[in-house]
């Protein structure tokens, strides 16, 4: 590829470096603010190009930096992080964006980028929707855990671990709650409920989405 080059990939800025080989001219700098619109503009310059390539590190952004760089008609190599980091060797000078940006260029120019695949679009959703149900469920998790804890930290009789999951149950817990906690334990109670009726609801959406 006449020109190479790494972006690293930060939540202020991308900061890029990349080599015209032909010419051997290298050009660093900074894409700022790091969002959709500034790259795009940026990319403009490889314009009606096919033999440009830039790698980046699997971290998070690159979804849309990749898919800038794909739209743009650059060729896009995400690397491994940690395999990238390995690469580098013992450091001898500090490690900076700018190192950063060079070391992926370089990876990408000698063949020995440790790199990822691509998963498309539908996939990179699909994966999207199961990282917020996983959230959720552990949320849901963390508040029904919460009840348990009030109810056994105002000596409360302890009730089963599939309490909430019948309407025999949750009339049990009420009533456990209203005849053993204090005003500030049952609305503690409450909240948690609330909590965990609306994150069901949304788990019950995610749930069908992902089947379908």
């Amino acid at each position: 590829m006449p020109i190479v080059g790494g972006l690293d990939i930060h939540r202020k800025q991308i900061t890029f470096d990349y080599r015209d080989t032909p010419t051997g001219e290298v050009k660093p700098g900074q894409i700022a603010p790091a969002d959709r619109a500034h790259l795009r503009s940026w990319l403009a310059r490889f314009a009606g190009r096919d033999d440009v390539a830039f790698a980046l590190e699997g971290c998070t952004g690159w979804r849309y930096v990749a898919e800038e760089l794909a739209g743009a008609g650059v060729a896009a190599h995400v690397a491994e992080p940690a395999d990238t980091a390995f690469a580098r060797g013992r450091k001898r000078h500090a490690k900076t964006d700018k190192t950063d940006s060079r070391h992926l260029r370089e990876l990408l120019a000698e063949g020995r980028l440790p790199e990822c695949w691509i998963p498309p679009s539908r996939i990179l959703e699909c994966r999207a929707l199961l990282e917020t149900y996983h959230d959720l469920r552990a949320e849901h998790t963390a508040w029904v855990q919460r009840i348990h804890a009030v109810l056994f930290h105002q000596g409360a009789p302890a009730l089963g671990a599939g309490t909430l999951r019948t309407e025999q149950g949750l009339a049990a817990l009420r009533a456990a709650a209203a005849a053993h906690l204090s005003p500030a334990g049952q609305l503690q109670v409450t909240t948690a409920l609330d909590m965990t009726d609306m994150l069901e609801t949304r788990l019950h959406e995610l749930r069908h989405q992902l089947l379908d």
